[in-house]
């Protein structure tokens, strides 16, 4: 992680009169070289074109990313008015105006490369200048060509972060191809990772061909390779079946067998917490085990009231009392309706997932009334929203690994 190196007007201006002294003396040496005809001059000329050169190359691998942000940052600060000068008339000979700042806001610039994101913080100095950065997070993203990854206000600061090169989907060709799993973690791209111990549970919903049933067979396969897995499917999707027999997950899909694979796993969770209520902690490491529930409206529609009911509250209880005993709940769902998923248990789900463009309200409900105005601006399918408690601040653009047909199979 590199300093914060600050941003001021006219940052690199020195650059223009320092690259007109290199021609100069170029056009000075050019010209004796050709009155007096001396290899002297010829060779003063041929190091001075070297030296100015690899001089020009040096200053643009050094400051190149640095002087494009600085510009773009002035001209910005330039157009919104977010600055306050007066001209000051100078010279002797030849008298011309010259800009003096009376208020510059205060700009900070770093990048992390690691995180694949760039930051930009603003001193909130308390002049009502500064304050209006405050609305100016899409603006900013706009101008950089780019996605806002996190909005951060502390102590007399604001810091936006952008991503810094744009997400690139990872391909699945056979199982190779996958990220290395380790951690507790599930490696989505390049910088998105979801550590299932520090952010319990998951929400995967989005429209028909977005990618849902792609991403749930990846998230699946890597769960299995860290605990023990039980996918409830209540729609008995034949591809699921053959998916989750392949890769040791347990399938379930009549109603008895998914009530009853739900209520064991509650039970378990209930003895895990008697034991430790017996030792006397809080948390102990457990087995993972990890409950994939796909479709809670299908089984809705082929469960009696009853066992609908019961199951839904259980799989309540896995969600907020399951982290500590580690056991982990994952819902899929077209739509994150309440009266599927209801806010409190929403608001246990640690990894919320939005694929493909959702409506508002669709937004609303999976990630809160605060985040009902964001938006997905990939169309490619696998595209997507997640939001990370803990981790992000707001929902940031996601890619989900592409699997080639029958890729989680192959060696």
């Amino acid at each position: 992680m590199k300093k914060w190196k600050r941003l001021s007007p006219s940052q690199f201006s020195w650059t223009k009169p320092l690259l007109r002294i290199w021609f100069f003396c170029l056009i000075i040496l050019a010209v004796l070289c050709v009155m007096l005809k001396g290899r002297k001059f010829l060779f003063g000329m041929a190091a001075t074109l070297v030296i100015g050169v690899v001089c020009i190359a040096a200053i643009h691998l050094k400051t190149g990313r640095i002087r494009k942000i600085s510009n773009l940052m002035e001209n910005f600060i330039r157009n919104n008015s977010l600055y306050q000068s007066h001209d000051v008339v100078k010279g002797f000979f030849r008298p011309r105006e010259v800009e003096c700042m009376d208020y510059y806001p205060i700009v900070e610039y770093k990048e992390v490369m690691g995180d694949n994101i760039f930051c930009v913080r603003i001193r909130m100095d308390g002049c009502l200048r500064s304050e209006k950065f405050r609305d100016m997070e899409q603006p900013l993203a706009d101008m950089f060509h780019t996605v806002c990854t996190d909005r951060i206000e502390e102590r007399g600061y604001l810091t936006y972060c952008f991503e810094l090169q744009k997400q690139e989907q990872i391909r699945i060709k056979s199982n190779k191809d996958i990220p290395k799993i380790e951690g507790n973690t599930i490696t989505f791209s390049q910088d998105i990772v979801w550590n299932w111990k520090k952010c319990p549970h998951i929400l995967i919903t989005g429209n028909t061909g977005q990618g849902k049933t792609q991403l749930a067979q990846y998230v699946i396969f890597c769960l299995v390779k860290q605990g023990r897995v039980i996918y409830c499917d209540p729609k008995g999707d034949f591809e699921m079946r053959q998916f989750a027999v392949g890769c040791n997950a347990v399938y379930v899909s009549e109603e008895r067998e998914i009530a009853k694979a739900v209520r064991e796993i509650e039970e378990e969770m209930r003895k895990r917490g008697k034991e430790l209520e017996n030792i006397g902690i809080k948390e102990a490491d457990f087995p993972p085990l990890f409950l994939i529930f796909d479709e809670m409206i299908a089984f809705s529609k082929i469960a009696e009231k009853k066992t609908y009911e019961e199951t839904i509250k259980r799989i309540a209880s896995i969600v907020v009392m399951g982290r500590s005993k580690c056991v982990y709940a994952g819902l899929i769902l077209q739509r994150p309706d309440t009266s599927f998923i209801e806010g409190a248990i929403r608001d246990n789900l640690g990894c919320r997932i939005c694929m493909g463009q959702m409506s508002d309200t669709a937004y609303k409900m999976a990630f809160g009334s605060d985040f009902a105005d964001v938006k997905n601006l990939r169309r490619e399918i696998g595209s997507g929203l997640i939001y990370r408690q803990g981790v992000d601040t707001k929902p940031r653009e996601f890619l989900a690994p592409y699997l080639e047909k029958g890729a989680l199979s192959r060696e």
